[in-house]
């Protein structure tokens, strides 16, 4: 069975094979790139990557949470920041390269040439 995780290594090699690039300076382009991403984040601002995704900022309300037994005492989560990751809308079907996600396309293609709303 597959692993449903790439580990940062793997996803270095996988661009040195696609770029060329030596996996030292790939890795330090990576560090610089996420480290450009949270100085930006910290300022309280977005980002948005052009065919991927945006990065945003979000307030969680101060809130009671109840653990578990045995520990069942009520906990008060004060207000808080955290990031949410929304992914392009349109990432699935243009940007991993499978078998599936292209019959997909294609049959919303079909499906919307000729009227075929029946089949779904």
């Amino acid at each position: 069975m597959k692993e449903k995780q790439v580990s940062s290594n793997e996803l270095l090699q996988k661009a040195k094979e696609r770029s060329g690039l030596s996996k030292e300076v790939l890795r330090q382009s990576l560090h610089a790139l996420l480290g450009a991403i949270s100085e930006v984040m910290d300022d309280g601002k977005s980002v948005v990557l052009d065919n991927f995704g945006s990065f945003d900022l979000r307030t969680v309300k101060e809130h009671t949470v109840t653990p578990p037994p045995p520990n069942n005492t009520p906990v008060l989560v004060p207000e808080h920041q955290v990031v949410r990751f929304k992914a392009y809308k349109n990432f699935l079907i243009y940007h991993l390269n499978s078998a599936v996600f292209f019959l997909v396309r294609k049959f919303y293609m079909l499906r919307c040439l000729f009227g075929l709303y029946m089949l779904i």
